[in-house]
C-alpha cells in the first residue's frame, strides 16, 4: 500500500498543498485563497479537497509538513501574547534603548514601533553575571520572590527572561523559570540562553521577547490543527518548517518558536536548491512571486545562502535563517499614482480578500494580475475550475480609473505597469547578486509562486541571464519545498576569545557539546542518516561583525589553522582586503544537526494527458507591441517536447510567459529549460 506525504505553504493570498506519493514520486497539487484571520480553514479545505480529488485515504497520510507565517503575522500585525520581560536590575529600558539606530536617519520625530513588552510589564532581577561569567551579585530568595510576585501581577500569557551574560552563565534565568512554574506551571517562559545563547544584548533580548510573544500563538495554532486534523482520521505527524530550510517537531520547537518565523518563503528556496542539484543547473537564484511579494535568495554549490540577521515588524530578530531578499511585488500589487504623477506598482497588495479587481470578488484597485489579463497573458480558460468567478472587464475597469490619472488607456497603463515590475524585480535581483560579489549574468534563474515565471524571461533579459528553468508544478513550488525538507536543528555557543588566546582542543570541546545536543534532538534518526555541519563566526579584533567560515569537511573538523586560512580568504572576497597578520577573534560556534529524510528518486514525472496546442493568442507584450502567442496546455508536453517563444505555457496554478528568443525542451520530470539564442 502507497504511503503519502504533504506539504503545505500558506502564503498571504494562497494557501498551497501537494499530495507526494513517497514510493513513485507522483504529485498532486491543489491551490485554495487563504482563509484570514484564521488560516488552518483554508489548510484543511486544500487537506479535504486533496485527498477528495485523489481518492487517498487519510490513513495513507503519514507526515504533514506545514511551512507557515503565523510567527511573522503575529509580529507585523502585533497579535501575540500579552508578554512580560524579566531584566537585570538597571537594564529595564534595554528594548527602548537598542542600537541608537532610527527608522529615519535625519529624521528626529522618527518613532520606532512600540516595544512589544511595554515598560509596565518590564520588571528587574537583582542580580549580576560579569563578562566571564563569574557572578558578581547573587539574587536572594527574596530577590526571587519579589520580581516573580511583580510580574505575575500583570497578568501575562508568556514571560521572556534575558539577563545580562546568561549566555555564560544561564544559572539565575534556570532559577526564574524554576520559580515562575511553581507558582504557574502552564505559563509560557522563553530564556535567552536557550532561544539566543550569543552575546549582543540587545538583540539576544528582542529575539527573546519576539519568541515570548509569538509561542501561545504558534502553539495554540499548532494544536487546534493537530485536533482537526484527528478528527478528520489523520494520525499523520504534524512538522514545521523552520527559516532554516529544514523541519522540526512541534515539541522540538515549543522553546524556539521564531524559528519559524520566516518558514514561508524557505520552502520555495529549499525545493529551488533541490532541483539545482538535481539538474545540474550549477549557480541559481531562486524567484519566487506570489501573490503578495517576491521572495529572492542566491543559490551557490546546491546551498541557499543564509544569514542570523533579520528585522520583522521593526523588530530585529537573530536567528539562522535562508536569506531571503523580499520585494513588495507580487500577482496582487496595486497599480497606482504617486504625488508626482509617477506610476507605481505595490507594495500594497490586495490580498485574497478582495484580490485582483478580475477576480470579480469585488475588488476595484488594479493590480498586475490585471494587467496580465488586459495585455492578454492572463486568459478566462487559466480560471476555470479555480472557484473564481473571474471578471474581465472589472480588471480593464479597475485600470481606466487609474489610467485616466496619467492619460494612458487600460491596455498602455497595463503594459508601463508590467514595465516598472519587471525593472524593480531586475534591479532587486542584481542588487542582490552585486552585494554578495556576484554576476547575475553567470547564475540559472529558477522562478516559481504563482506569478514568477510570467515575469522571469523579461526580467532575465533585463539581467543578460541565458537560462531560465521553469519547474514544473511551479505555482506550488513552496509546499512542495515543505515535502522535501530534511529535519535541521541549529545550536550555537559563544566564545569570545582571541585566536592566539584558544587552542584546537578548546573548539573541539565546544563543538563536542553542541554535538551532543544534535544528537539527543535527533535521537529517532539512525545514524547514517544525522549529518553534522560546523562553522565559526570569525573577526579581526576591533570589528563590530563577524564572517561565518565553514568548520567541517567530509563531517570532520577542520584544523584551527585552515580555519583561520578560510577566513583571511573570505573577508578578501568580501571586502576587497585581508591581513594574516591582523589577530583574529572567534566569536560563536555554530553547529546545524540534520535529519536526513528519504526523497523519490524522480518527482513530478511528466504524463501527457492533451493536446499541447491549444491555440494562437494575441498577447500586447512590454515592448508595446501585438504579437501572436502560441497558448500551451503544459499537461499536454511530454519528455522530449520542444519549446519556443512568442509562448504561453499554463498549467492549473501557474502561467509561463515565453517571449521570442527564448528556446527550450521538456525533460522527464516536465521542467523546461530556456535558453537565449545569442
Amino acid at each position: 500500500m502507497a504511503s503519502y506525504r504533504i506539504g503545505i505553504d500558506v502564503g498571504g493570498t494562497f494557501t498551497d498543498l501537494v499530495l507526494l506519493n513517497e514510493e513513485s514520486g507522483e504529485v498532486h497539487h491543489t491551490k485554495v485563497l487563504t482563509s484570514n484571520p484564521n488560516p488552518a480553514e483554508g489548510v484543511l479545505l486544500a487537506l479535504d479537497r486533496a485527498l477528495e480529488e485523489t481518492g487517498v485515504a487519510s490513513g495513507d497520510v503519514k507526515i504533514i509538513l506545514h511551512g507557515t507565517t503565523i510567527a511573522t503575522n503575529s509580529l507585523l500585525q502585533r497579535r501575540g501574547a500579552r508578554t512580560a520581560l524579566i531584566t537585570t536590575e538597571g537594564f529595564r529600558d534595554v528594548l527602548e534603548i537598542g542600537r541608537q539606530i532610527r527608522p529615519s536617519l535625519f529624521d528626529w520625530r522618527a518613532e520606532k514601533p512600540p516595544a512589544l513588552a511595554p515598560r509596565r510589564r518590564r520588571f528587574e532581577l537583582h542580580e549580576r553575571v560579569l563578562a566571564d561569567g563569574s557572578v558578581m551579585v547573587e539574587p536572594s530568595n527574596e530577590d526571587y520572590e519579589e520580581v516573580v510576585d511583580k510580574t505575575l501581577a500583570s497578568k501575562p500569557e508568556a514571560v521572556a527572561v534575558s539577563l545580562l551574560f546568561s549566555f555564560l552563565n544561564p544559572a539565575h534565568e534556570e532559577r526564574l523559570l524554576e520559580e515562575l512554574h511553581k507558582r504557574q506551571p502552564d505559563l509560557s517562559v522563553s530564556l535567552s540562553s536557550r532561544v539566543l545563547p550569543e552575546y549582543r544584548e540587545f538583540e539576544r533580548t528582542s529575539t527573546t521577547v519576539a519568541n515570548a510573544f509569538t509561542t501561545p500563538v504558534l502553539t495554540s495554532y499548532s494544536a487546534k490543527l493537530g485536533e482537526a486534523l484527528g478528527k478528520r482520521g489523520l494520525a499523520a505527524q504534524l512538522r514545521l518548517l523552520q527559516s532554516n530550510g529544514g523541519l522540526g517537531t512541534v515539541d522540538a520547537l515549543s522553546d524556539r518558536c521564531i524559528s519559524t518565523a520566516l518558514s514561508g518563503p524557505a520552502g520555495g528556496v529549499t525545493a529551488a536548491a533541490f532541483l539545482s542539484v538535481r539538474h545540474s543547473l550549477g549557480d541559481c537564484i531562486s524567484f519566487d512571486m506570489g501573490g503578495t511579494s517576491s521572495d529572492i535568495c542566491l543559490i551557490r554549490d546546491g546551498k541557499p545562502e543564509w544569514t542570523v540577521d533579520a528585522v520583522i515588524g521593526g523588530f530585529p530578530i537573530r536567528i539562522p535563517m535562508i536569506d531571503v531578499h523580499t520585494v513588495g511585488a507580487g500577482g496582487g500589487s496595486v497599480i497606482w499614482v504617486d504625488s508626482g504623477g509617477g506610476l507605481r506598482v505595490g507594495p500594497r497588495s490586495a490580498g485574497s480578500n478582495p484580490g485582483p479587481a478580475c477576480y470579480g470578488f469585488g475588488g476595484e484597485e488594479p493590480t498586475t494580475t490585471d494587467a496580465h489579463m488586459e495585455v492578454g497573458s492572463l486568459q478566462t480558460e487559466f480560471f476555470k475550475g479555480k472557484g473564481i468567478p473571474f471578471r474581465p472587464e472589472a480588471g480593464t475597469e479597475a485600470l481606466r480609473k487609474v489610467g485616466s490619472e496619467v492619460g494612458m488607456e487600460p491596455a498602455e497603463t497595463a503594459v508601463a505597469a508590467l514595465q516598472v515590475v519587471n525593472h524593480g524585480l531586475a534591479k532587486e535581483i542584481r542588487a542582490v547578486c552585486l552585494t554578495r560579489g556576484f554576476d547575475a549574468s553567470t547564475f540559472t534563474l529558477i522562478p516559481f509562486g504563482g506569478a514568477g515565471q510570467l515575469h522571469a524571461c523579461a526580467v532575465a533579459e533585463e539581467l543578460t541571464v541565458a537560462r531560465v528553468f521553469l519547474p514544473n508544478a511551479a505555482g506550488v513550488l513552496s509546499a512542495l519545498g515543505a515535502s522535501l525538507a530534511d529535519y535541521r536543528y541549529n545550536f550555537s555557543r559563544a566564545l569570545i576569545r582571541r585566536s592566539t588566546d584558544i587552542k584546537q582542543t578548546d573548539i573541539s570541546a565546544g563543538f563536542s557539546q553542541l554535538e551532543k545536543l544534535g544528537h539527543e534532538r535527533l535521537a529517532d534518526f539512525p545514524a547514517r542518516d544525522v549529518q553534522i555541519d560546523r562553522s565559526v563566526d570569525l573577526r579581526y579584533v576591533g570589528q563590530s561583525f563577524e564572517i561565518n567560515v565553514k568548520a567541517t569537511r567530509n563531517g570532520d573538523l577542520l584544523p584551527m589553522a585552515e580555519i583561520l586560512d578560510d577566513f583571511h580568504r573570505l573577508h578578501e572576497f568580501t571586502y576587497g582586503f585581508c591581513d594574516v597578520d591582523e589577530p583574529v577573534e572567534f566569536v560563536n560556534l555554530r553547529l546545524s544537526a540534520f535529519g536526513l529524510t528519504s526523497k523519490p528518486t524522480e518527482i513530478l514525472k511528466s504524463a501527457a494527458s492533451g493536446e499541447a496546442v491549444a491555440r494562437e493568442v494575441s498577447v500586447l507584450s512590454v515592448d508595446g507591441e501585438k504579437k501572436a502567442y502560441r497558448l500551451i496546455d503544459r499537461s499536454g508536453l511530454s519528455a522530449g517536447d520542444k519549446v519556443e517563444g512568442p509562448s504561453i505555457i499554463y498549467d492549473a496554478f501557474a502561467t509561463a510567459l515565453v517571449p521570442s528568443g527564448w528556446t527550450g525542451a521538456t525533460d522527464e520530470s516536465g521542467h523546461i529549460l530556456l535558453t537565449q539564442a545569442k
